[in-house]
């Protein structure tokens, strides 16, 4: 009787999002179709509402429905959006930074951001943030002054996106 009584407790208590599973978190990711994560890094350059609103639609659908899975609350289910907008765009972000010769390792070790970094929470880049990417640049033997304004561009995108990534993730926990 007391295990029937302990078992209908244990259903009823909401669960919390204590320290996902990288499987669950992997969701929506691996649920994507092909080329969100290339919308979503757009949505970071262009910041069009209207341009931009298809892809968060597709991303919003992929989100409830790991969301219910995962049986996540509304405050975890914005934090879990969060998340995965701020990976997916680092995905799609990174095939262009190379492009542009800048490796996105680079700007994770000059600001100390990425896995396994600090992951300060970040509201802004600011002119410090992107004189230590300028510095890290120099450094690895690429002008800094040769990166394009479409590279800096991306480098800003790259920033977000991380921070994006990382703030939501500290929420989930």
């Amino acid at each position: 009787m007391w295990r029937a009584a302990l078992l209908l407790a244990l259903a009823a208590t909401p669960l919390t999002a204590q320290a996902r599973a990288p499987q669950a978190l992997a969701c929506a990711v691996l649920a994507a179709p092909e080329g969100l994560d290339a919308q979503l890094a757009d949505t970071l350059l262009t910041l069009d509402e209207a341009k931009n609103k298809p892809a968060l639609d597709v991303l919003h659908a992929l989100v409830d429905r790991c969301a219910a899975d995962q049986f996540l609350g509304e405050k975890e289910r914005s934090a879990y959006f969060g998340y995965v907008l701020g990976r997916m765009a680092r995905d799609g972000l990174d095939a262009r930074l190379k492009a542009e010769g800048i490796p996105s390792g680079l700007i994770d070790k000059a600001l100390d951001i990425g896995p396994g970094n600090a992951n300060n929470p970040a509201t802004q880049v600011t002119q410090g943030d992107l004189r230590r990417i300028a510095n890290a640049l120099a450094e690895t033997g690429k002008d800094p002054a040769k990166v394009t304004p479409v590279g800096w561009g991306l480098i800003t995108a790259w920033i977000a996106a991380t921070a994006q990534m990382f703030d939501a993730l500290r929420a989930l926990d």
